[in-house]
Parts: structure tokens; sequence; C-alpha cells
């Protein structure tokens, strides 16, 4: 059941060495997914192991870079 544990933002942010709003940034381009379960977002492990897989090498330091990693990404894996 471990692996079902969530991370909040403000963990993921700590886990990362991140500020919050890099967390959020990433999460709203779409780099790295979360659940909303009320006010706040959580994100599964599953979904920082998959960041780390698919970003690797990407700088995703602000939105604009994300966004370029994001469309990258996307691109090698068949999406639009």
């Amino acid at each position: 059941m471990s692996n079902l544990q969530m991370l909040t933002q403000e963990e993921v942010a700590t886990m990362l060495h991140a500020h919050v709003t890099t967390i959020t940034t990433l999460r709203e381009v779409g780099v790295l997914p979360a659940i909303k379960t009320g006010k706040n977002f959580m994100f599964s492990q599953e979904s920082l192991r998959k960041f780390q897989q698919d970003y690797a090498g990407y700088d995703v330091s602000n939105r604009v870079k994300a966004i370029e990693a994001y469309n990258s990404v996307n691109k090698l894996q068949g999406g639009y």
C-alpha cells in the first residue's frame, strides 16, 4: 500500500529541491501531472518517476522551457 501514498506540492518541491511555484508551473504546463483533492493538488510517486524518466536532460526551470520540453517529450512519445 505504500506505493499508493500521494505527495503534496510542498513535499514534491522538497524532494526535487525546487520552489513550490516551480512545481505549480510544471503541474500547470502538464509536465508533472497531479490530482486535485479539494483545494490541494496531490502527486503520485509513479508520476514523479515518470517525470524523472521522461524529462531527464531537459531544462524545465521556467514556464517557456517547460512548455518546450513538454512539446518535445510528447512529440517523441507520438503525441499530437
